[in-house]
């Protein structure tokens, strides 16, 4: 997750690569479900505002999947993880429109796209966005965000791991967007190369606290050797961050209209929520 992640959590739900029983031991023939939500990870813009106009999924509804273990299959670089010749792809349904991202941050998300899809094997992920994409750099000033490349959709690998299975027919999984890595300042314009890293929200941790005075801090990060996440806090100071791997982090709070950074060590997240103390920077 990153710095400035911008529709940071697609809670994208849906199962990728994952083998679906439509013979299972239950009888069932329920069609497998996919939804898709969408949260924000922080940024230093007052908005930003995406055109969304289409989600669709691929899937492989090829039958020899009936392995039981067909791990297999899987490379996590994601060419070679299905037959080409039995991959299709499959709209969802969408409230299509332009979405404020900046209102989505610090674990709120929100349902995109949902709908019941082909049984299969879900491989990726493809999102469509539209013209009307907009950052603000204070509560007046805006400017287009413009879209680098000749299209206008991007598609989201996703590995087994990523996946959450709620039931033998409904999955669920969540994209961070990164926008520290997404937009770019370049011969005085805005651009978009959309970056999202998926992950699986139930396998993962969050991790929440508050730093005071309220709008003491721009940007609460949380990293370790490996990871790095951020978080936007409200107005009050409130800030959370999902999609955390469980280990020992390092917490440093950005300080913001005159106060001084901190940084506290040693945190320790495990499984589940961890709190961080309550902090307050000085000037």
């Amino acid at each position: 997750m990153s710095a400035l992640a911008f529709f940071a959590l697609l809670s994208v739900f849906f199962a990728a690569c994952n083998k679906e029983n439509s013979g299972n031991s239950g009888g069932t023939t329920e069609k497998p479900s996919l939804s898709v939500y969408m949260m924000d990870d922080p940024v230093i813009f007052t908005k930003v505002l995406i055109d969304i106009k289409q989600v669709a999924v691929k899937i492989d509804t090829a039958a020899h999947h009936g392995d039981a273990d067909d791990n297999h299959q899987w490379n996590d670089d994601y060419p070679g993880c299905h037959n080409g010749k039995s991959a299709i792809w499959d709209t969802l349904a969408i409230k299509p429109g332009v979405y404020d991202l900046l209102q989505l941050r610090n674990g709120t998300d929100t349902l995109l796209a949902s709908g019941i899809i082909p049984t299969g094997k879900v491989l990726q992920v493809r999102i469509t966005l539209g013209t009307n994409n907009t950052v603000y750099t204070d509560s007046v000033t805006h400017y287009p965000l413009n879209i680098i490349g000749p299209f206008n959709s991007f598609d989201l690998n996703v590995r087994r791991e990523d996946i959450s299975e709620i039931s033998n027919t409904q999955f669920k999984i969540w994209f961070d967007f990164n926008l520290a890595k997404s937009i770019f300042f370049y011969n005085n314009q805005y651009w978009l190369k959309p970056l999202l890293k998926p992950f699986n929200d139930n396998k993962k941790s969050r991790l929440e606290g508050r730093v005071l005075p309220q709008g003491a801090a721009g940007l609460v990060t949380v990293y370790n050797q490996t990871d790095t996440l951020y978080a936007l806090p409200w107005a009050e100071g409130y800030y959370q961050v999902r999609g955390i791997t469980a280990g020992t982090y390092s917490v440093n709070f950005k300080g913001w209209h005159g106060y001084k950074d901190s940084t506290i060590s040693n945190i320790t997240v495990g499984s589940g929520l961890t709190k961080v103390p309550t902090v307050t920077l000085h000037k």
